[in-house]
C-alpha cells in the first residue's frame, strides 16, 4: 500500500513547487529572494521559452527575426492579449505581418503553460525572439514584467 502512495506524493510535491514559482517571484521583488527560489523561477521561464521556440517556424524568406511579443498568463497557464511590443532592440514597425503572425501563433500553440500558481491577476509576460542569420535557430527568452 505504501508503494502506491510514493508516486502520488512525489507528483503532488512537484505540482506544489511549480504552483508557487510565480508567487515567490512576486515576493522576491518586495522582500528579496533565496537562491533556490530564483533558480526555480529561472527553470520555469526556461521551460516556457523552450516550448515556444519549438513551436516557432521561421517563415520562408525571413532570415532575421528580432521581435518582442507581450501576453498575459492566467492561473491556469492560458494566454491572452498577445501583442507585438515596440522596443529599441526590436522595433514593431520593422516586423512584417507574416513574422508577427508566426510569433503569436508559436505562443498560442504552446499554451497552456504550466500553472504560474495562485495568482489573483494575470501575469504580464514578454517573449523575446532573436535570430541574426539564417544559419541560427531562433532564440526565445521569456520574462515576467
Amino acid at each position: 500500500m505504501k508503494k502506491n502512495l510514493l508516486p502520488a506524493a512525489t507528483s503532488l510535491l512537484c505540482a506544489l513547487a511549480m504552483s508557487t514559482t510565480l508567487a515567490t517571484n512576486a515576493q522576491c521583488s518586495k522582500s528579496g529572494c533565496t537562491e533556490s527560489s530564483k533558480a526555480d523561477n529561472k527553470a520555469y521561464l526556461e521551460e516556457i521559452s523552450t516550448k515556444i521556440a519549438k513551436n516557432y517556424s521561421v517563415p520562408s524568406g525571413f532570415d532575421v527575426v528580432k521581435a518582442k511579443i507581450g501576453f498575459d498568463m492566467d492561473a491556469n497557464g492560458n494566454v491572452n492579449h498577445l501583442r507585438l511590443l515596440d522596443d529599441e532592440d526590436a522595433p514593431a514597425e520593422g516586423q512584417s505581418s507574416v513574422t508577427r503572425t508566426a510569433l503569436i501563433k508559436a505562443i498560442k500553440n504552446s499554451a497552456p503553460f504550466p500553472s504560474p500558481g495562485s495568482v489573483k491577476k494575470p501575469v504580464k509576460m514578454v517573449a523575446s525572439f532573436n535570430r541574426t542569420n539564417p544559419e541560427q535557430t531562433v532564440v526565445c527568452t521569456v520574462q515576467m514584467k
